[in-house]
């Protein structure tokens, strides 16, 4: 009796869902947002006579849940996710942190309570992994782009299973008190280990096994199963089903057959997660997403321009350059697949407002179609911003990313004093963040507890607790910094060498270090930052803006005293490079640097009668922006020298001193020579496959 009812559904659903799909599809447009508009067609608000009864389709999405986890699972192995964390780690966890805060900004500015403010934060905090990849298949923005965006989208998801984990438990009642939230991470923590000991131990072998049976139909049912039995035992252990369909996906994809298993499941996961956005587009109602219109743009526009800030800020910092950076902001700016369930679960629960829903889905398809413009756009954007910033910053920028690279090229040592430091910085980031939380959680106690002792009156005893709470956080805060700073000085000691080596290399040094500093607060300061905001308000916020807005003072600073010494180091080392690559009558060279530029090899390229390059000016190849490389001094065949402004015909005989990554400097000479940014040479093609993160 219930299947033809289901049948009917789900023919419905589907049929117009292919329909609408395939228009957008035409259009140029995400498949997604056909989807979300066959929702509203089939939902209870457009009168339209074709109908689908929203309960079951709502059940049915909940299967396209567990399978988009299980499949984005079977994508992530360990060992990826150890190689990229280092490298994209601090930046996702700026880039997912400033948006939690923006979004929570956001919802009190608006009104609404604190759990409805984290809720929207959650929602726009995680960028959509299905629509970037789609985006790069139209418009490849380059391979170190695809691979630094890529990466960072695989931890942007586990973020979300953590945060869609936490905001589940507080949804189920558990609350938002600092106990409660310790001791949901505490539990996600052993749900967690018990997965993955376990796990790692029986279910890799068990598809190893499985695979030898030479069965698809029972590879298919064991993985199936695999996946909504572990979904299942993450729900009763009081966590999202996507938590436990994600790790049995890890856990697949460790045997090794991961690739096997997501071609086998990839057609169900493609039907069911079709099935999800219809099931999204049904509650959403027309007139509430009007009336609520203005809300949803300021929350796009917020979306794009702190995903732009954010993920280019901490990008540069990281040593990642101007143009993969900012490029990257661009093509993450949009609310992903994660913000539907993670809004789902605050609607459900009536922890968040029910217009939350439009909100997000209105925010999502304006996203969806900016995303693809703004890749378009990304050159045109980096070419731009680039000939805005301060010739001071365009000296040291490309040398900056190349110290980073000499710093990763390097590797870790064993026992590092980095990784103490490392430690100590984020113990007493937590530190600080713990005695704010608890001051602000126990005020009232701890106010009258003052009024009895010290007998003072209001508003003398707050004044007194706000002060105990600074006298006693001053401890970590001053070992926080000081963590910061010894960061700093071990990575340009591996930069430069040891201090006294090398005079002159003082000021370059110290941009380093105060760069590295500036990175340090933001990657511990803004979480712990955005996880006291619901307790403490934005007092700490405010005390991590003040240093990190110091920081970067000093920054500007020693960038402006560094740009002269680059200038001379560069016309020194250009000389070197121009008799070098006379004496090998070749069209490039390389040589080392005599280290005050914090180089260990300088790239020299001469220009003859055949390079692409001769006749126009740097400004018109738009080099730096277009290659990530800088010339930084030039010398032409009479044996003058001169510092590039961009604006000078490039001749016959000229030789360019070249820094940047080993990438940007092979598109650079590519460019230069042959017009053409590709890698014209294995050897630089194999460095630019290695120095890529």
């Amino acid at each position: 009796m219930h299947a033809p009812t289901l049948v009917a559904d789900l023919a419905t659903v589907l049929l117009v869902a292919s329909f609408t799909g395939l228009v957008f599809r035409k259009l140029g447009q995400p498949s997604v947002l056909g989807y979300l508009l066959a929702g509203l067609i089939v939902g209870p608000y457009i009168p339209i006579p074709i109908f689908a009864d929203p309960e079951r389709i709502h059940a049915l999405s909940e299967v396209g849940v567990v399978l988009v986890m299980f499949v984005v699972g079977l994508e992530l192995r360990l060992e990826r996710l150890a190689r990229v964390l280092p490298t994209a780690g601090p930046m996702t966890l700026i880039e997912v942190t400033a948006l939690l805060g923006t979004g929570y900004g956001i919802g009190h500015a608006l009104g609404w309570d604190t759990k409805a403010a984290i809720f929207l934060g959650a929602s726009i905090a995680i960028s959509s992994t299905m629509l970037v990849s789609k985006v790069f298949e139209d418009r490849d923005p380059g391979p170190d782009v695809r691979e630094h965006v890529m990466s960072m989208l695989v931890i942007q998801d586990v973020l979300a299973i953590v945060l869609a984990a936490v905001l589940t438990a507080v949804a189920a009642g558990e609350g938002l008190s600092a106990e409660a939230i310790g001791g949901v991470i505490g539990k996600l923590a052993l749900v967690l280990g018990l997965i993955l000991i376990v796990g790692l131990l029986v279910v890799p072998r068990l598809v190893r096994f499985v695979v030898g049976l030479r069965s698809t139909e029972l590879l298919v049912v064991v993985c199936m199963g695999l996946c909504f039995g572990l979904a299942l035992a993450a729900e009763a252990a009081g966590f999202s089903v996507a938590l436990g369909a994600f790790f049995a996906g890890t856990l697949v994809a460790e045997s090794g057959k991961g690739e096997m298993v997501e071609h086998l499941a990839s057609p169900l996961r493609d039907t069911f997660a079709a099935i999800f956005f219809v099931s999204i587009g049904m509650t959403v109602d027309p007139r509430v997403a009007f009336t609520h219109l203005g809300t949803s743009l300021l929350i796009f526009a917020a979306v794009v321009f702190a995903q732009l800030i954010a993920v280019s800020v901490s990008g540069v910092l990281s040593g990642n350059g101007p143009r993969r950076s900012v490029t990257a902001g661009l093509s993450l700016g949009q609310v992903g697949e994660f913000g539907f369930i993670l809004s789902a679960i605050g609607i459900n629960a009536g922890l968040a407002p029910p217009e939350l829903g439009p909100i997000v889905v209105t925010v999502a398809v304006l996203t969806a179609f900016s995303t693809p413009l703004a890749v378009r756009s990304a050159d045109a954007i980096v070419r731009g911003l680039d000939h805005a910033l301060p010739q001071k910053l365009q000296d040291v920028s490309s040398l900056y990313e190349q110290w980073f690279e000499a710093f990763r090229s390097r590797g870790p040592a064993k026992r590092s004093p980095m990784a103490r430091a490392t430690t100590i910085a984020v113990l007493d980031g937590v530190a600080v963040t713990t005695l704010v939380i608890l001051a602000a959680t126990f005020r009232p106690q701890l106010e009258a507890l003052i009024r009895e002792r010290v007998g003072v009156a209001p508003p003398w005893d707050r004044v007194m607790l706000v002060c105990g709470t600074l006298l006693v956080a001053l401890l970590p805060a001053v070992q926080f910094v000081r963590a910061a700073r010894s960061l700093g000085a071990q990575t340009a000691e591996r930069v430069f060498g040891p201090p006294n080596e090398a005079a002159q290399r003082h000021r370059p040094r110290r941009l380093l270090e105060v760069a590295v500093q500036l990175l340090v607060v933001l990657v511990i300061g803004i979480p712990c930052a955005v996880f006291a905001l619901p307790f403490a308000g934005g007092w700490l916020a405010l005390a991590i803006a003040t240093l990190a807005l110091g920081t970067v003072a000093l920054l500007w600073r020693t960038a402006g005293q560094v740009a002269p010494q680059v200038q001379f180091s560069a016309e020194r080392l250009v000389d070197l490079l121009s008799r070098q690559t006379a004496a090998q009558s070749g069209g490039a060279t390389e040589s080392k640097s005599d280290g005050i530029l914090g180089l260990d090899m300088a790239h020299g390229v001469a220009l003859d009668e055949r390079s692409h390059a001769v006749g126009k000016t740097l400004a018109d190849l738009d080099l730096r922006a277009v290659t990530g490389a800088t010339v930084v001094a030039i010398r032409n065949a009479d044996d003058d020298h001169r510092l590039p402004t961009g604006q000078e015909p490039l001749a016959v005989g000229d030789v360019l001193a070249l820094a940047g990554t080993a990438p940007s400097i092979a598109r650079a000479r590519a460019l230069l020579l042959e017009g053409a940014m590709r890698v014209s040479s294995p050897g630089a093609d194999e460095a630019a496959q290695n120095m890529t993160p």
